[in-house]
């Protein structure tokens, strides 16, 4: 039996956009399998903080071309997966009716004070925390045989 990724398109959605679902998106990209299109969007869309590039560049993840998307921005109905930080979900009613919906909660330490130490030392634990959900993804739900 030969196996095959099929096509599948994922949106991380949080409510602004500037943090963890950037950085969903970005580490998504960089461990997707073939076929796998990856989308971020914010119920509000924001400023992707400085503390954020800054963050994910020790990984050696550039976010360069990335920026904070309405969810005007993405194609809703291609969408299979909808991966929501804490209740993004609920605060946008034009989701596919398709679409598997799965929560992380997470907090969003864009929202402590830009420079604060303590702020980058969540933002690399948050960043941690989405990598290893991230690629657990990858590994339980898309690398299926069709």
């Amino acid at each position: 039996m030969r196996r095959a990724i099929r096509e599948r398109n994922i949106l991380f959605l949080c409510e602004d956009n500037a943090c963890l679902s950037q950085i969903a998106e970005a580490v998504a990209k960089r461990l997707s399998p073939p076929k796998i299109r990856i989308f971020s969007a914010g119920v509000k869309p924001s400023t992707i903080p400085i503390q954020v590039h800054r963050v994910m560049q020790e990984l050696g993840i550039s976010l360069a071309g990335q920026s904070a998307k309405g969810m005007d921005q993405v194609p809703l109905n291609e969408i299979d997966l909808v991966v929501s930080f804490d209740d993004a979900d609920k605060k946008c009613g034009t989701l596919p009716a398709k679409a598997k919906i799965e929560r992380w909660p997470a907090p969003n330490p864009a929202r402590t004070a830009a420079g604060d130490l303590s702020a980058l030392s969540t933002l690399r634990h948050d960043r941690d925390e989405i990598d290893k959900r991230v690629s657990a993804l990858f590994l339980d739900y898309w690398r299926n045989v069709v």
